[in-house]
């Protein structure tokens, strides 16, 4: 659970692809704790509902319906109890501790369905669904405004999203046709973009110079297009570009089909998260962090 001021809370469920809601965190408690802190809670005036989930297989002697009932009855004491409208939700998360926090921003998740890859007028069937390219550019921490590249961008799946939650997006392929696929679907979904080139991955220093971010899913089977160059060595070219146009402490969001435990071409790895996508697919989410100069 991520702590920032209220009034940017809006804007940052805006950028948000994997998460159902967000809002305010009022603190967490151990199974034991839980009534005491019940009661405890300062939460804001109005009608309210109180809705528990479990996550993951925790705390299974703790049932969500029997702990929603318990924690309104304490909160309805002090007000009135709406289940089909209230004006104050609190919702409660049952993970590795018990966690309370306001339902104040619900994500419009339908969106994403209506970019996946099987609606765009040029597709790939090995593209990341839209959840996942938007979650891929959040974790290289990119804002609104500054320049982010993606130099495998295929069909355009992970810039479409970079685009639509307001960074200027630059973009390269090997593949002339892939270039041409990418400016059409962009254009399909309203995403601008500032340039998209085609090229090798390692002319991106002289063809866009330094970039705020990179968020990339580059070529890892046999289905994809690497002109007939060997894959490790594709990688380890791609990587020490990638150095070349961050500058230090900006991020690069990297989807590897295998795992990667150390620093390479200056890029430290400071993050990772594992997608079993079926048995003969899992993805890497990576996030590597340029190193200062020496």
């Amino acid at each position: 659970m991520i702590g920032f001021e209220t009034e940017k809370l809006h804007d940052v469920a805006s950028r948000l692809g994997l998460c159902h809601r967000a809002g305010r965190y009022l603190g967490s408690c151990g199974p034991d704790e839980i009534m005491d802190f019940a009661r405890s809670l300062e939460v804001p005036e109005g009608s309210i509902a109180v809705r528990a989930k479990r996550f993951q297989g925790n705390h299974l002697s703790v049932g969500p319906s029997e702990l929603s009932r318990k924690v309104g009855a304490i909160l309805a004491e002090r007000r009135d109890v709406d289940l089909e409208n209230p004006e104050v939700e609190v919702r409660i998360l049952i993970s590795e501790g018990i966690h309370f926090f306001l339902g104040e921003e619900l994500i419009d998740r339908s969106q994403f369905e209506g970019r996946k890859v099987g609606l765009r007028p040029f597709f790939s069937p090995i593209s990341l669904h839209p959840r996942f390219a938007r979650a891929l550019v959040n974790l290289t921490g990119v804002k609104k405004g500054e320049r982010l590249l993606d130099p495998f961008c295929g069909t355009g799946g992970i810039l479409i999203e970079a685009s639509l939650m307001g960074a200027r997006v630059l973009g390269s392929d090997i593949s002339e046709e892939m270039i041409q696929g990418c400016k059409e679907n962009m254009e399909f979904f309203g995403a601008g973009f500032d340039r998209l080139e085609r090229g090798d991955v390692g002319d991106i220093r002289e063809m866009f110079g330094e970039v705020a971010a990179i968020a990339t899913d580059p070529p890892y089977g046999r289905s994809t297009t690497t002109m007939r160059e060997d894959l490790r060595n594709l990688h380890t070219r791609m990587m020490g570009s990638f150095a070349d146009v961050l500058p230090p402490g900006r991020k690069l969001g990297l989807v590897l089909p295998r795992a990667c435990t150390e620093a390479v071409h200056r890029l430290k790895l400071v993050d990772n998260h594992v997608q079993r996508v079926h048995r003969s697919l899992t993805r890497n989410y990576y996030v590597f962090a340029r190193e200062p100069e020496r």
